[in-house]
């Protein structure tokens, strides 16, 4: 039974669970561990930390302590390339074992946090992260839970599993054709070139060629076409995106793909992208905002591509909140 007594009483016991301190200079941590065997001398210093009663004991048949109820779920949530810390002061923390791409089933986090005693706070899904980042914080909030409610915790994680992934960037072979009559005979210097390379140096490749085409559709359908035979994972093109008569290239794509996805979403900078598959190729048209805007609609999803996720429509227009990237 779990009982609580005065410290001063507490010597020889063992202590039931972390004891957290803060200190001058903003030390925040454990100072006692879960196990330790109270001694004479740790009395002024659990006094110091504004301690003056203790638990001691054990629990009741049907209750888990809030480090075994965390860590028992643990596996449960995760799937691919995602480690976990050894629990501390009641909590878990989730890490990435790779560079790569982080995915949540926002209905299962939903679900988890709607479960009781048990919270889980993440980074944001589709974030990009390197080995060894935190990705995800867990714990209960009482010190100790009912069993049924790691049950519960288990069966949400085998309804949604896995919960956390990471998906790792795979290498990819990417063709780039640029559209324009002004580019193409020379009228004006091509900016699209440059941007690109720095965007495709993030992730893993094999750039198959970068070409410039005139506003004709059967010129750019006879380049697309050569990236295909050439095994492409990705065409990418810029230019022709918007309304005017002479921009052909989101039809041209329209054309070419045998499953088109979209033509406009909801992020600004980038309403024009345009996105669709030829076999298992996307094809994606850049609006001309990524040549002046650091941050646009082709910067979400560029990460997804190269993580080889299945893009759907529902993807893209879920991003309407928080689509407006630049508040100035």
């Amino acid at each position: 039974m779990l009982k609580k007594i005065k410290v001063e009483d507490a010597v020889g016991h063992v202590l039931f669970h972390d004891l957290t301190g803060i200190k001058a200079g903003g030390f925040k941590g454990v100072l006692f561990k879960r196990g330790h065997v109270i001694q004479k001398e740790d009395i002024e210093k659990l006094k110091d930390i504004g301690k003056e009663n203790l638990f001691v004991g054990e629990l009741d048949p049907g209750f888990v302590h809030e480090e075994d109820a965390i860590r028992e779920v643990a596996d449960d949530l995760i799937g691919e390339n995602i480690s976990y810390t050894k629990p501390s002061e009641g909590k878990i923390g989730f890490k990435s074992k790779t560079y790569g791409l982080f995915l949540i089933n926002r209905k299962g986090l939903f679900d988890l946090n709607m479960e009781g005693d048990y919270t889980f706070a993440t980074i944001a899904s589709y974030s990009i992260v390197n080995e060894g980042d935190n990705l995800v914080g867990g714990r209960i909030v009482p010190l100790f839970t009912e069993e049924n409610q790691v049950q519960n915790i288990k069966r949400i994680a085998k309804k949604y599993e896995p919960i956390f992934q990471v998906k790792k960037f795979q290498k990819l072979k990417v063709g780039v054709i640029i559209t324009g009559n002004e580019v193409f005979t020379g009228r004006i210097k091509d900016m699209f070139e440059p941007v690109i390379r720095e965007k495709l140096s993030h992730f893993d490749h094999e750039l198959l060629g970068i070409e410039k085409c005139p506003d004709d559709r059967e010129y750019i359908e006879k380049i697309c076409r050569k990236y295909l035979k050439k095994d492409a994972d990705l065409v990418v093109f810029s230019g022709g995106m918007s309304v005017d008569p002479d921009d052909i290239t989101p039809s041209t794509i329209k054309d070419l793909s045998d499953k088109f996805i979209i033509q406009g979403m909801p992020v600004q900078p980038g309403n024009m992208l345009t996105v669709g598959m030829k076999g298992k190729t996307y094809l994606v048209g850049v609006p001309g905002a990524s040549m002046h805007a650091k941050f646009t609609s082709f910067d979400m999803f560029l990460p997804r591509i190269f993580a080889k996720i299945d893009l759907k429509k529902e993807d893209f227009i879920e991003l309407g909140e928080g689509g407006l990237l630049n508040r100035k």
